[in-house]
Parts: C-alpha cells; structure tokens; sequence
C-alpha cells in the first residue's frame, strides 16, 4: 500500500492542493498518467496518426518559427477520412504527441497539416524547383537535382523499407554544403536540426525518440571521437537493434533503434567503406549562378506547402509498399554490388524511367567508389600486398608481409607500425586465409585458399587475370586437379578457364 509520503509526491507531480487531498482521486488520476505516451507516429489496425505542428491543417502558410499546438493527423485506413485530435486511446493507453525542447525551439520541421495534389508527378516537380532555386548541385558526373526528389519522397516513407540511403555533402568553406543540407532537409520527413546538440548519446535518443531526418553539419567536428559517429551512422541504415551502457553513477543499459534518414556534411569524404558504400555522395562545388543569400518567410511557407502535400502521399501510399514486389530487387540493378541495390532499389522504385537512367549512372559510379574505398582499406592493402607476393612465384610470409606493409604505409604518411599480430589477425578474421608454422624457427606462412582467392579479388574488385603468373598457376591448378573427371564431365579448358575470368 502507498505511504503517505509517496502519496503527498504524487499529489504534487500532479499539481493539486493539499486541501483537495483525496486518497483515491490521486491513485485514478496517477494511473492515467502512468497510460499516457507521447508519440509522433502510431500505426494501428484502423488508423494512421502522424503529428503536425498545427491543428489547424487548413492553413498551409505557416512560418517554421510560428508553430502551432502540436496534433495528430488521425487518418483512416479504411476509407480515408482524416480527422485533427489533440490525443488518441488505443487499447487502454493514450497517445499525445511529443512536447520537448527540440518541438518548443524550433529544431524540427513538421507538416502543419495536409494539401491535396493531383499526383505524385506534381509533387516531384514541385520539390525539384525549389531545390534548383535555391541551391546549385553538381551535375557531373551524375544529375543528382534529377532523382533527389524521389529520394525525398522515399524519406517520407523509409520505415517500410528495411535499408536507408545517406545524402553526404563534400566541399570546403564556401562551396554551399551546408544550405543544400538544410534546403533539402526543408522538404524532408521530420528533419532534425542537430547544431548545438552534437553528442552521440544526444544523436542516439533523437533518433529513436524522433524517427525523423537528422540533419549533421561538419559531422566530423562533434564532440566526440568521429570513429563513435561513424559507427552511429552505420548503425542507423537498418533495423539492427543498438545497446548501449549509460549512466553516471548508477550504470544500465539502453536499447535504441536508430535507423533514420540522415543528411550530414564535412569538408572530406568518409573514410570508411563501410559507411561510404551506404551514402550518396555529392561533391559540392562554388556556385557559377545566382543563389540567394537569406531564406525568408516565403521560402518556409513553400516548403510548408510541399511538406504538407508529402504528408498526404505517406498517408494515401503507406499502405501500398510491398516489399514482395522487389524482394529480388530490380534486374537491371543486378550487375552492381549487393550493398549497392540494397541502397538505390528503394529510391529506384519511386522514380520515373528518365531518372532511372540517372540512378543507374550513379550506381556506377557508387560501385566504382565503393570498390576504390575497399582497396585503400587496411584489409584491401594487405591482400594486394598478398597478391603482389604471389604473383612473383614466392609465398607469402607473415614477417615479410608486414614489413613491406610497414613501409608503404611509411611513405604514404602513416606514422605508426602495425605489429604482426594485428595484420595476423586481419588475415584471418577478415581475409578468411589460414596462416601455419613451419620449419624450427616456426615461422608463420599464408595458406593460399583458391577459392577465398577469388571471393575476396571480387570483393575488392580486382581482376585476377591481370596477375599473369599467379593466374596461370590457379589455372594449371584447376586444370591439373580435373583432369581425371573431364571425359566423364564433358569439362573443357574454356569451362575451368571460366572459374577465373574477372567479373
């Protein structure tokens, strides 16, 4: 039974008189409080909701600094009537939306409400202009302004899709990075401004909390360690399930799923393949035509309009994604590497066959980049030394490797040497090679796999055929060990050559 003291607690978080004590009015209206959660989006049998900054979704033309009272959208799945509510029951809980410090300063954009449109071509051309307006993005060697609207539009609905592709802006000061960052994050769900919060656990609570489009200016200057951030951005492409330890005195651990579309800026590409081969990359230039300088309150009430036409596409077409239909993906998508379908497959099935055309470039040049990245990697350096080695006849000694790593790394700038058991245990774990001890010195020798040969030479994009001595071997190996089963597998050397022919 509750005491007095819990009692008289209670009674003041609900701020009521002490005259007006009443036992059991305290614990009804403790327990209503206890069943109330705040939420920006909720999915139910019947219903969609989604907050807006206004309950007044008529008007459109609403300043980002002039936010009404937060609502929800309650839109209904079966016959699409849309209704304003201040709050939801559902199953004995109520639902109200978020009110917090980033909601009450402005640091997220929401819909005021919704706008009707005539299709979804409307709304892609509209967001085009006001990009090309506003901001000038390089169209060489992609025409990104022409498939960034269907990208918006697949922000808008990103949680029914199990991968999410980052927009990266590159360029040093005064090339228009950041306002293309902000200009597009405009028009994007629930964009996020995170300047003056920069902190990874700041970063992790915002994207769970939010589900929104976290917008990260010079993401390589936050306060904390940039490898901590990278790592927050990998982790935020997909569902995967994040733990976290936090605390100051009294340690406990936090879950956060924080897959979210993210637009994040730096003065230089991400060094990091992983990262990299999710983010679409656009290298920003200065401007060559008149851009203007301020955005003003017309400027905001454009993208509110556009914001509340998009609002209305989520809510007609959320429930008309099946990942059914592009469980294998797209044929034409299929020559790229699978990371690579996996990012653009989502933004390619919103798009036009004009614009197909010119995600199918950027793919191109995405793989292309990714491979580049791979290769310059640690792992993608020693395994070329590896080849290299080989390819002169010799086996590879882990002593002899690692010397020879120390030294291109030495030349190329690197200050500090990698030890023996760090590149052993990259040849292992990450290379997949064995490595054995031979003779009385019990030196450490690479155990060449034929077979994990070429997976990783595929991975890294190297083509093996351009290693004559090393390919010659594998072939005579291949060819040597069949031999015996040709004239019962009706094999030819056309057919074993086959095996290695670079993809």
């Amino acid at each position: 039974m509750d005491t007095i003291d819990q009692l008289l607690q209670d009674e003041r978080e609900l701020d009521l008189g002490v005259s007006e004590l009443n036992i059991k009015d305290i614990k009804k209206k403790k327990e209503k409080k206890d069943n109330v959660v705040e939420t920006s989006f909720l999915e139910t049998p019947e219903y969609i909701l989604e907050q807006i900054a206004s309950a007044d979704y008529a008007d459109c033309a609403s300043s980002k600094r002039e936010l009404g009272k937060p609502s929800f959208v309650k839109f209904s799945r079966l016959n699409g009537e849309i209704d304003i509510v201040n709050e939801f029951e559902y199953k004995g809980v109520v639902y109200r939306p978020i009110v917090d410090d980033i909601l009450l300063k402005g640091g997220i954009t929401l819909p005021t409400g919704i706008k009707e449109y005539k299709n979804t071509k409307e709304i892609t051309d509209q967001i085009y202009q006001y990009i090309t307006d506003r901001i000038q993005i390089p169209k060489n060697p992609v025409n990104y302004e022409r498939f960034i609207p269907n990208l918006i539009l697949f922000y808008w609905l990103y949680d029914k899709f199990p991968f999410v592709p980052y927009i990266h802006f590159v360029g040093g000061t005064g090339t228009g990075k950041s306002t293309a960052m902000y200009t597009i994050g405009n028009l994007c769900y629930k964009s996020i401004d995170t300047a003056g919060s920069l902190t990874i656990a700041s970063m992790f609570r915002m994207s769970t909390y939010w589900r929104g489009t976290l917008l990260i200016d010079e993401f390589e200057k936050v306060g904390e360690d940039t490898k901590s951030v990278i790592l927050f951005l990998k982790a935020g492409v997909s569902d995967r399930l994040i733990v976290r330890t936090e605390g100051e005195k009294v340690k406990k651990l936090t879950a956060y799923i924080v897959k979210s579309p993210k637009i994040f800026t730096s003065e230089r590409p991400v060094d990091d393949a992983g990262l990299q081969s999710r983010t679409i990359t656009i290298k920003m230039e200065k401007n060559t035509k008149r851009l203007p300088l301020y955005q003003l309150r017309e400027d905001y009430e454009e993208a509110q309009e556009i914001q509340n036409k998009l609002l209305l596409w989520r809510l007609n077409n959320y429930d008309n994604i099946s990942l059914k239909d592009i469980k294998y993906g797209f044929p034409e998508l299929e020559v790229f590497d699978r990371r690579v379908q996996q990012i653009l497959t989502p933004i390619y099935y919103f798009s036009d066959e004009e614009k197909r055309k010119d995600i199918l470039q950027f793919a191109k040049e995405q793989e292309e980049e990714t491979l580049r990245e791979r290769r310059e990697s640690l792992e993608g350096s020693i395994f070329e030394l590896m080849l290299d080695i080989w390819n002169n006849g010799d086996e590879v000694q882990l002593k002899s490797l690692t010397s020879r790593l120390n030294e291109d790394r030495k030349s190329g700038g690197y200050r500090s040497e990698l030890t023996e058991k760090k590149v052993a245990n990259i040849i292992r774990k990450v290379l997949g090679f064995d490595i054995e001890q031979r003779g009385h010195d019990k030196a450490r020798w690479i155990v060449m796999n034929r077979e994990n040969l070429e997976s990783k030479a595929s991975y890294f994009g190297i083509n093996l055929a351009s290693y004559d001595t090393l390919y010659s071997s594998l072939f005579d190996t291949a060819q040597s060990a069949t031999s015996a089963d040709k004239r019962e597998k009706n094999i030819t050397p056309d057919d074993i050559k086959e095996i290695f022919d670079a993809k």
